[in-house]
């Protein structure tokens, strides 16, 4: 088992506006990633452990292949994957008068879903194709733990999530056992899509680019794209609006017909994140309970649910 190098540790600049540490490490994560005190980032040859104390948040970095390279560059993503400088302000002020968000302001302010690669949310989003959440996080926590590399830091046994090129080399069969059902063929071929052009998995990358090169791949559809950009590149002008998304929309806002156009006439920019806040709050519940408890008035998360706050408590 492989063991990374430390490179030091450094204190992080504080976030721009309100920032929660803890609800943005604990949110559609892992144990292996988050234990309810110390968030550990893998950014491509590098991992951070982050914690949080009196003076702020702190970062110990490492490195994987005991190679060095500009931290600053390391830090500076750091930053932007927990989203130190994202200003919800104007989010905030739009969630008071929603339907279904009005009471994130209050009870889940300073939460930022933190941003991962592009390969990484193309994984998380096909995923979620056709599938409930505890489907599609299952199917995405086999996919790691079959074809990840795991790697001990501070004591944890943690994952680096695996490369296009590791996906190609397991295989249809590793898929299978994954238990990604019709998945699988369009995974490898983003895999192939990848591997053969890294420069869409870098942070660099466009959003028109990354968009026109999904979209290639038999398989990719709006959905899959546009979650894609809000978990890669803080795209939230493009809400992915699935079957469940669109029900809760033609209820809540009386909008049968006109889903995403109402929709996106509220929100604006800021479109995208209300769609994944929306299952924060439902706790992405199935489409019958999550309509019954917006009818109900119950749109706080349920701490006692297998949800995207608690997914780490429980894979």
């Amino acid at each position: 088992m492989d063991k990374p190098v430390f490179l030091g540790e450094y204190t992080l600049p504080k976030p721009r506006v309100d920032f929660d540490f803890k609800l943005t490490g604990m949110v559609y994560n892992f144990s292996w990633w988050f234990n309810g005190n110390k968030l550990i980032l893998v950014l491509g040859d590098y991992i951070v452990v982050i914690g949080e104390s009196r003076e702020g948040l702190n970062a110990r970095v490492y490195s994987i292949n005991g190679r060095r390279k500009d931290l600053d560059e390391v830090l500076k993503l750091v930053e932007y994957v927990l989203g130190l400088n994202e200003d919800l302000t104007e989010f905030y002020s739009i969630a008071l008068k929603d339907p279904i968000l009005n009471r994130v302001p209050l009870k889940l302010r300073g939460l930022h879903v933190r941003a991962t690669s592009p390969w990484n949310a193309v994984l998380i989003s096909v995923c979620q194709q056709n599938a409930s959440f505890k489907q599609g996080w299952r199917m995405l926590y086999n996919i790691y733990k079959l074809m990840g590399r795991e790697v001990v830091v501070e004591g944890t046994r943690t994952i680096i999530p695996p490369k296009p090129l590791d996906v190609l080399e397991h295989g249809v069969n590793a898929l299978t056992r994954a238990r990604v059902g019709y998945r699988a063929k369009t995974i490898i071929e983003l895999a192939k899509l990848f591997a053969r052009k890294p420069e869409l998995n870098t942070w660099e990358v466009s959003v028109g680019e990354l968009e026109e090169e999904l979209l290639s791949v038999k398989g990719v559809g709006s959905y899959t794209i546009r979650l894609v950009l809000v978990l890669s590149k803080r795209y939230y002008e493009k809400p992915p609006i699935d079957r469940w998304l669109k029900k809760l929309i033609a209820l809540a806002y009386k909008a049968e017909g006109r889903e995403e156009e109402v929709y996106k006439s509220f929100w604006g920019k800021w479109s995208g994140l209300a769609a994944l806040f929306t299952t924060i709050v439902l706790d992405a519940e199935p489409l019958t309970k999550a309509i019954k408890r917006l009818v109900e008035g119950r749109i706080e998360p349920d701490p006692n649910l297998v949800s995207p706050l608690t997914l780490w408590k429980h894979l």
